[in-house]
């Protein structure tokens, strides 16, 4: 058929010459003779009909059909075109980290979100293919209302920033959606490649029945958690929903519409159990030690903001019945880059008793990694507007040492260098202080860091001065006839820094 259409055979020209090669010898084919008039005459007919036929073939096809025909065609997929009136923007795919590869997000892609009184907002689809770059954590691409036959309801003039926040179906890499900007009606309708572009992804993503499905169809009712899984040891043919949204059950025309949508993408004859979890809102305890040792209290002010974000999202990732992962939450801390350590975390607990959000007294931890646990129907969930995590600025008490060091005559370093060396020996000398609680900062266990780490010849002066008093304290040579004195003992958050090294024998 392809070959049928080439434009080497149906062309009106083509035609002719085929028709010409077909006539014998002593046909009279001379320009306005009869022969040659009834063969042009005949091949433009045969070139407008071969034309009308190709027409007719390529509008069967997505790639191909244009207009009323392309209409047609998405039509089969449950597809119209989005005609003038409707609402149409931009939002804004992101993740908190650069992408470690390119993240594609293909035209079609659906987002909605939930107004105030509880109400989904209308679906809108992403207009155009787009990709998260790698290296990059944010991509803007268009989108636009999804018009459908169940659209009701008075119309939104607009849709304001920050609205549009919810994925159906998410996208592996993508964590968050929102509009940065108002969504407006468009005076314009959709153009070909536009909707040849979410047909595509409707042809993909147009399964029915299966776990994935049937959540997008959930999440499409603005329903922010929901949970799709076939019971381990149930029956062939029933599956579980769970909706974590708190008080869900008691707002009947949501729950209507749920129930439909299960109904309108779950396979005949599949029995489907919906339960409502029971929100257990989570506010960790835990003390942050910055990176940045000069970071004042907008700086930090900062970084407890971004580490709540990072919380939030990492307790978006579970499902109900999921362990809350220790090392997992600590993982999602200690992977911000503006952290240098963070203290043991404590969790408490709450849930809604009559309205009010209570503390439980039973405690959660459980096995050697002391993991929080959760029940088969219970969410757990970060939610700053109900209880703030506590994230508090872990300031230790530094003690500045100051040195005089010397050096082996044939030793090169510069004394940069050097310096460097001593800086590092003494914070490794002081990170092994801290592992044994008690224990002074002593003339000979310092010497020997610095001679066994740094390469110096010898120890010669030690000032020490706590940053908290100001107080500076002259560390004493001790003699091999003497006994060891207990040194100077730091605070059990202290932390030694260099202050300054000077070095003798240095070239």
């Amino acid at each position: 058929m392809s070959a049928l259409f080439d434009s080497q055979y149906i062309s009106y020209s083509a035609i002719v010459e085929r028709l010409l090669e077909g006539m014998g010898p002593r046909s009279d084919t001379t320009d306005g003779g009869v022969v040659r008039t009834l063969l042009e005459t005949y091949a433009r007919e045969m070139a407008t009909f071969y034309g009308m036929l190709e027409l007719a073939y390529q509008s069967g096809f997505l790639d191909t059909a244009e207009g009323d025909a392309l209409d047609n065609v998405v039509a089969v997929l449950g597809i119209r075109r989005a005609r003038a009136g409707r609402l149409t923007g931009t939002v804004e795919f992101s993740r908190a980290s650069p992408a470690p590869e390119d993240i594609g997000i293909p035209a079609g892609r659906q987002v909605t979100g939930t107004l105030v009184e509880g109400t989904p907002l209308p679906l809108f689809e992403t207009s155009a293919d787009a990709v998260i770059r790698r290296g990059e954590m944010r991509v803007t691409v268009g989108v636009q209302e999804l018009q459908t036959a169940e659209s009701g309801g008075p119309p939104l003039p607009v849709i304001n920033p920050g609205m549009l926040n919810l994925m159906p179906r998410p996208i592996l890499g993508v964590e968050t959606v929102t509009n940065p900007d108002p969504l407006r009606r468009s005076s314009e309708d959709e153009t070909d490649d536009d909707l040849r572009a979410r047909a595509r992804t409707a042809l993909r993503d147009g399964e029915k029945g299966t776990l994935e499905s049937i959540a997008a169809a959930v999440r499409e009712q603005g329903i922010r958690q929901v949970t799709v899984r076939e019971p381990v040891d149930g029956p062939a043919g029933v599956i579980d929903v769970v909706i974590g949204d708190p008080d869900l059950e008691k707002d009947a025309g949501r729950v209507a519409r749920v129930e439909a949508a299960i109904r309108a993408s779950k396979a005949a004859g599949v029995r489907v159990n919906l339960n409502y979890a029971r929100s257990i809102y989570l506010q960790p305890t835990f003390q942050v030690e910055p990176a940045n040792e000069n970071l004042d209290e907008r700086g930090f002010e900062r970084l407890r903001v971004e580490l709540q974000a990072q919380l939030v999202r990492f307790a978006a990732s579970l499902s109900a019945g999921t362990l809350v992962s220790r090392r997992k939450l600590e993982a999602v801390l200690f992977g911000n880059p503006a952290v240098r350590n963070v203290t043991d975390v404590k969790m408490a607990t709450y849930s809604w008793k009559e309205g009010v959000l209570v503390a439980e007294q039973e405690a959660r931890e459980t096995g050697a990694s002391r993991d929080w646990r959760m029940g088969p129907l219970e969410l757990p969930l970060i939610d700053p507007d109900q209880m703030r995590p506590i994230i508090i600025w872990y300031q230790p008490l530094y003690y500045r040492l100051d040195l005089v060091v010397s050096i082996n005559s044939n030793d090169r370093r510069a004394p940069d260098v050097v310096r460097q060396d001593v800086r590092t020996a003494v914070e490794l000398y002081g990170a092994d202080l801290g592992r044994v609680p008690g224990t002074g900062i002593q003339w000979t266990t310092l010497e020997l860091a610095l001679i066994s780490r740094a390469n110096v010849k010898e120890l010669l002066g030690v000032v020490i001065t706590a940053a908290d008093t100001g107080l500076a304290t002259v560390l004493k040579k001790v003699t091999p006839d003497k006994d060891t004195p207990p040194g100077l003992v730091m605070r059990a958050n202290g932390r030694l820094v260099l202050g300054g090294a000077e070095i003798v024998g240095a070239a």
